[in-house]
């Protein structure tokens, strides 16, 4: 799991947890509490989970045990928003933490929303468009320049919901669709990515060429042209 305080992934040990408490209605399923430390950062973990369970004596309901949980939900500490450098521009960055603060309340609108900001940010400011989001990631992918690790990572935004495999749903990005486990969250470190790439290092390094450009004046030097060294 990903711990929700560092964000570093962990194996994450349990050390204890409350009384399973059954599901009325199927008598076949039920919840714990179950807590522990993070062994990167010492946060202190609570965990919200759900799974099939056995009673070791019918007669003691405090005798139930989840099996192997079916699902878990961090219920402390809650996730912290994301941050975003302040070199990201502010339409993009407050729809990224929009999709950051639903996450857990729903992964299909948070999709839905980052998928939105990497189409305008395709069509906006890398001037690639085409008649859909999958088209304009492939047009992404081969542009010369990109780093192989953003363009593998873009690229694997067309499998998510099925994007590629549903004509309607790739033309309308804005579509709450299905996504799998994970893949909301993975959209959300997609577009860090690249925002670094488009809008944080670009910027960055216009700031440095302008700094060492004011040191070369000073020194009555011809300053670092544009497309210099960086």
């Amino acid at each position: 799991m990903v711990c929700p305080a560092c964000r570093v992934g962990v194996r994450f040990e349990v050390s204890g947890s409350s009384h399973v408490f059954a599901e009325p209605e199927t008598k076949q399923h039920g919840y714990d509490v179950a807590y522990g430390f993070c062994p990167e950062c010492s946060q202190f973990i609570v965990l919200l989970r759900r799974g099939r369970y056995y009673e070791a004596d019918f007669n003691d309901s405090d005798s139930r045990e989840l099996m192997p949980p079916m699902s878990e939900q961090v219920i402390f500490p809650r996730a912290p928003t994301r941050a975003t450098d302040a070199e990201v521009p502010k339409p993009y960055r407050t729809e990224f933490l929009e999709a950051a603060a639903v996450l857990e309340v729903s992964a299909k609108a948070s999709a839905a929303l980052s998928r939105r900001v990497l189409q305008r940010i395709l069509e906006d400011d890398l001037k690639i468009k085409a008649r859909s989001l999958a088209d304009e990631i492939e047009a992404f992918v081969c542009l010369p320049g990109v780093p192989s690790h953003l363009s593998a990572a873009v690229d694997a935004v067309r499998n998510i919901g099925n994007l590629a495999a549903h004509p309607v749903k790739n033309t309308r990005t804005g579509e709450i669709v299905d996504v799998e486990p994970g893949e909301a969250e993975w959209l959300l470190d997609v577009l860090d990515s690249l925002f670094d790439f488009v809008f944080v290092q670009p910027k960055r390094l216009d700031a440095r060429r302008a700094a060492l450009n004011a040191k070369l004046d000073l020194a009555g030097k011809p300053p670092m042209k544009g497309d210099g060294p960086q």
